[in-house]
């Protein structure tokens, strides 16, 4: 059963948010290699999501580290963070 942690970060400002955008863009794929996919959605000017999905549980605790690391990036121009974790019911992807 897959798991999904979806996080958004709302930034103070459109140029923190277009800094913390490139900087997961260019490091997520290798600071979370254990995720089956990775997404990021620029919601408006000032808030991100990323929606990272993980094999499992197990696999997904594991990337924790990893997590805290990325999310410590640009914190002074932070102003919030929601993350919710749920079972994936459909990954159905048109190629």
């Amino acid at each position: 059963m897959s798991i999904a942690r979806v996080t958004t970060v709302k930034m103070d400002s459109k140029e923190a948010a277009d800094k913390q955008t490139q900087g997961y863009v260019q490091s997520a794929p290798t600071e979370f290699p254990q995720a089956s996919q990775l997404i990021g959605i620029r919601i408006d000017d000032v808030t991100l999501m990323a929606v990272t999905i993980y094999p499992d549980a197990e696999t997904m605790k594991a990337a924790d580290a990893a997590r805290e690391k990325r999310l410590n990036t640009n914190i002074e121009n932070r102003v919030s963070v929601e993350t919710v974790v749920g079972e994936v019911t459909l990954d159905h992807h048109n190629h």
